[in-house]
C-alpha cells in the first residue's frame, strides 16, 4: 500500500466490494499492483525460529507431522554440547516429542532420520504469504510464466 500511496506502483486489478477508508477519503482494495521499477530482492535471508519453521513448512523433520508454531521448536541436527553451530545448516524444525527423544545425540545415535538436509533458504520471508485455501489467487494471472517455479 505505501508503494501504491507513495505512487511507486499503480492499481492493475481491485476488489470492488472491499474499501479502504481513511479520514478524508475511501478507496477499493487492490488486489493487484504492477511496480514502477524492479527491485533486487536480498538473498541474505536472516536466521530465525519462523523463518526456519517457514522454510520446513512447519513440519516436524524427524516425524513428518504439521504443527503450528506454538507447538513446534528447533534442533540441531548435531548437538551444540557436540560443537553443533545454531545456523540455517545445522538447525531443523521439530516437534517437542521428538526433540526431547532425540536429546543432546546426534541423529544416528537417537535412531532418527531426517525428512530433508537443512540448508539456508533462497527466497525472501517477508514475501511469503499465507492464503487461506478458499482465498482466489488473481494476481497469478499477471505472473510472468517464465517466472513459475514448476
Amino acid at each position: 500500500m505505501i508503494l501504491f500511496l507513495t505512487e511507486r506502483a499503480e492499481v492493475v486489478d481491485e476488489y470492488e466490494d472491499k474499501l479502504i477508508r481513511t479520514v478524508s477519503t475511501s478507496f477499493k482494495l487492490p488486489k493487484v499492483l504492477r511496480l514502477f521499477q524492479t527491485h533486487k530482492i536480498s538473498q541474505n535471508v536472516k536466521f530465525t525460529r519462523m523463518n526456519v519453521f517457514y522454510r520446513d513448512h512447519f513440519q516436524c523433520q524427524y516425524c513428518h507431522i504439521k504443527l503450528p508454531a506454538c507447538e513446534l521448536t528447533f534442533d540441531h541436527v548435531i548437538p551444540v554440547s557436540q560443537k553443533g553451530e545454531t545456523n540455517w545448516e545445522n538447525v531443523v524444525t521439530c516437534c517437542k516429542s521428538c526433540n526431547t527423544f532425540k536429546g543432546s545425540k546426534t541423529i544416528k545415535a537417537a535412531g532418527m532420520k531426517l525428512f530433508k538436509i537443512p540448508k539456508k533458504p533462497r527466497w525472501s520471508p517477508e514475501l511469503c504469504l499465507r492464503l487461506l485455501e478458499n482465498d482466489p489467487i488473481e494476481w497469478w494471472n499477471f505472473f510472468p510464466k517464465s517466472k513459475i517455479a514448476s
